[in-house]
């Protein structure tokens, strides 16, 4: 991925197009998306046709005592209605929220807005560019709701993004080979000399794949007992992984793994070994991830391991060509099921 592709990540307005410049096709699908939510979400009445499509909302709900579907009522500008059975004893009984149990459920904003935000958090807008392009009538956004907002979609895609990390197929496999490598992220201290305060990170990708693999290494610790069970996460056996002369590396071959590694310390050659093994894949990856991280001032957060995973479930978009609004639905779906 280069310094260019990453920075069409975040869309804005069309300034890009006016001035004739080919856009790169994430920004074009980010833009197109920005106009199929400006034209199909603009109101109450289409955002609830919308969630009722995509399976966010219910579109009808049987009585438990009749068994028969219930009727909507009080579905009003900004309400979403109450479900309600009128037969027999049900007349006395208290209506359901369609809001309850759903993504929806004790917002204090409106549907519009929500679904606004959905697409500013999955299109990586700034709070600025939020306040900016806000199409949807009505109170603007405060700073408090835009943060709120984020948070709450930040943490479905953390939750979404672990689930399938932990179900999901491992890289690697007989015949194939797998570079790893460690890296800190942060900042040098008092901005200068080589030591760097921050977070040791994993890194895992394998050779002819774009599916990269990363982990924060548990108290900055990287002996044996971390890497292996996080190398042993991602890396199925029989892969052969290729690393540099960390130490904590040399039992791999008693953990199902072929292993060879390159000596950065040789002064001859410090990049390739003799047998041509090398890890230059793996780490021409820290640059690029690095910049992301700097960019949004992500390298001390305290969360910085939830951080990754946002990371990789956006890198993941972008590398299977997918919109990101449509992504973070099914993410949202994976929680909420009414």
């Amino acid at each position: 991925m280069s310094d260019t592709d990453y920075d069409s990540d975040v869309p804005s307005t069309s300034t890009g197009a006016a001035r004739g410049n080919k856009l790169p096709a994430l920004q074009i699908k980010n833009m197109w998306a920005s106009y199929k939510v400006r034209d199909k979400l603009r109101t109450v009445e289409q955002c609830i046709a919308f969630s009722e499509q995509n399976g966010l909302m219910l579109r009808t709900k049987l009585c438990t005592t009749h068994r028969t579907p219930m009727a909507i009522y009080g579905m009003g500008s900004a309400d979403l209605g109450s479900f309600r059975c009128r037969k027999g004893p049900c007349r006395t009984k208290s209506s359901v929220s369609r809001a309850k149990g759903t993504w929806f459920e004790n917002a204090k904003i409106s549907l519009p807005h929500i679904f606004y935000m959905m697409h500013c958090y999955s299109g990586h807008y700034t709070q600025s560019q939020v306040k900016l392009e806000n199409y949807v009538e009505g109170p603007c956004l405060s700073s408090r709701k835009i943060t709120d907002w984020y948070n709450y979609c930040w943490e479905e895609v953390v939750y979404y993004q672990l689930e399938k990390e932990e179900h999901g197929a491992k890289i690697g496999g007989p015949g194939k080979i797998v570079q790893i490598d460690g890296s800190k992220f942060g900042k040098r201290k008092f901005n200068k000399g080589r030591r760097v305060e921050g977070h040791w990170v994993l890194g895992m990708i394998e050779d002819g794949s774009e599916d990269i693999r990363l982990e924060e290494c548990p108290d900055n610790v990287r002996s044996t007992e971390v890497l292996i069970p996080l190398i042993q996460k991602h890396v199925a056996e029989s892969t052969t992984i290729r690393t540099d002369f960390w130490k904590a590396y040399d039992c791999l071959p008693s953990y199902g793994y072929e292993y060879q590694k390159v000596n950065h310390s040789d002064p001859d050659n410090p990049f390739v070994a003799p047998d041509g093994t090398h890890t230059q894949r793996i780490e021409s990856q820290w640059r690029v991830v690095k910049r992301v991280f700097q960019k949004d001032n992500y390298n001390n957060t305290a969360n910085f391991a939830d951080i990754i995973v946002e990371f990789l479930w956006r890198k993941s978009i972008e590398n299977n060509r997918q919109d990101p609004f449509e992504k973070l639905i099914e993410a949202v779906k994976h929680t909420y099921k009414p």
